[in-house]
């Protein structure tokens, strides 16, 4: 198999892996296929936690035994453990496969390079992918590799900022940063979520829904509210969106004991079925960020786009609990003296940068 097929193959079992986008947590998104006489004969993807894996998939529908001399390509290394389903090392073993190509090593530390040692052992030729395609197989799955190495949720940050750093054209009013290009993108980033956060104050002057809006979905990650003393459940300012729309269900506002002491509040709660989670707070009656990553854990959440404006953004980088920065960068200047400004991010170093340019704005993205 020459070189030029082996590197169209592995990108089509990335094409094929991210049809699993925002589907799989806490799995990974895998893509795989089965060629026979150098052509695509079967293909598969996990779609969701639970269901069959790749590999499955793509013998599933080939339906038959492969053909001798039959090739698998898989964009990540064969689980080698039995957990909701069996290991696809035995099954890559029992159909006959004898040439098996991977994009990436599992990252988990504890069985990293089983899966390969296992086939490798039975006596199938195992090549790994060259190190620019295992570089983009690996970032694919960035939540669930940092879930597998750290035992922590990812908390990733979306700031939207002016040339001149600011989030908004006048504090406290929604403003236009980016353009429709990069806005696109950012539904996209909401689709692969499974929890976005924003502050009280967004819930305020934005009245904002959260939802992913796509050309052929309309997709509501858990919602969070950041609201120490419940102020987006006071009665002057509901019905707000996230408490009253269909998908209402997927709201949780973030508290402290303060505010479950606004008893009015709280039975504004009550009355619109939104779950109210108590948290600690500091010294000025703020939530206790450092909390949230457990907060999470118990909501069975394994990574969260935190979109708060810039008291959240601040706090959460001051903390230093963000893992993931998506910094959108417009070539508009907001210069008003009512102008909000962002966090410096230009102090902070990101590890493994991805730029893009979307329209007339920037993004770039990695890891703090």
């Amino acid at each position: 198999m020459n070189e030029s097929d082996k590197k169209a193959f592995f990108e089509r079992t990335l094409e094929l892996a991210r049809k699993g986008w925002g589907n799989t947590h806490p799995n990974p998104m895998v893509g795989a296929l089965i060629v026979e006489e150098g052509k695509i004969v079967a293909e598969g993807y996990h779609f969701q936690a639970g269901s069959p894996h790749a590999e499955v998939e793509a013998f599933r529908a080939l339906g038959r035994a492969p053909k001798d001399g039959a090739t698998m390509f898989v964009s990540l290394e064969p689980c080698s453990t039995t957990g909701r389903t069996p290991p696809c090392v035995e099954g890559i073993l029992n159909a006959g496969i004898k040439r098996v190509y991977i994009g990436a090593m599992d990252p988990n530390p504890a069985h990293a390079g089983r899966g390969i040692d296992i086939l490798r052992d039975a006596g199938i030729h195992v090549e790994m992918a060259d190190e620019e395609f295992q570089t983009q197989a690996t970032r694919l799955n960035f939540i669930f590799n940092h879930n597998i190495t750290t035992g922590n949720p990812l908390i990733a940050l979306k700031l939207a900022e002016s040339a001149n750093g600011m989030l908004a054209e006048v504090k406290g009013q929604p403003s236009r940063v980016t353009e429709d290009e990069a806005r696109a993108g950012m539904m996209n980033w909401r689709r692969l979520f499974p929890a976005i956060c924003v502050g009280s104050g967004t819930v305020l002057s934005d009245n904002p829904t959260l939802t992913a809006r796509l050309a052929d979905e309309t997709f509501c990650p858990v919602r969070l509210v950041l609201d120490a003393p419940l102020s987006t459940l006071e009665e002057s300012v509901l019905p707000r969106n996230l408490y009253s729309d269909e998908y209402s269900y997927q709201t949780k506002v973030l508290t402290t004991v303060l505010g479950m002491k606004n008893e009015t509040a709280v039975k504004k709660a009550d009355e619109w079925e939104v779950s109210l989670i108590e948290m600690q707070h500091d010294d000025h009656g703020r939530i206790e960020l450092a909390e949230l990553s457990g907060v999470l854990k118990q909501l069975n959440l394994n990574a969260v786009y935190c979109e708060g404006g810039a008291s959240v953004a601040q706090s959460l980088l001051g903390e230093d609990l963000v893992d993931y920065l998506f910094r959108y960068q417009s070539p508009k200047l907001f210069s008003g003296p009512a102008a909000l400004p962002g966090p410096d991010l230009d102090a902070l170093t990101l590890r493994e940068p991805i730029t893009a340019k979307l329209g007339e704005d920037r993004l770039t993205h990695g890891f703090l």
